[in-house]
């Protein structure tokens, strides 16, 4: 069970670290592309290679073990009141 939320986190957090990149590398196309049609045409291009590149690493995933442990800043720490 905490291997699937594991396994669940790192592909979401893979997933943002991969938007993140593909939304940077089209700010700098838009920059450089001299024409919205070209830019059009690549950003098609670079979204259908980063939502490829999600789901293969979210396959990939499928076939490991996979234990989140947190760094002390995400650790949360409950005490009881008396």
């Amino acid at each position: 069970m905490a291997n699937e939320r594991s396994r669940e986190k790192i592909k979401r957090e893979a997933e943002e670290e991969i938007t993140k990149m593909f939304e940077s590398i089209l700010d700098y196309a838009q920059v450089a592309c001299p024409t919205p049609d070209t830019y059009k045409v690549l950003r098609s291009k670079v979204l259908r290679v980063g939502n490829n590149c999600i789901r293969s690493l979210k396959l990939k995933f499928d076939h490991y073990e996979i234990e989140f442990i947190p760094s002390t800043e995400e650790v949360i720490e409950f005490k009881q009141s008396q």
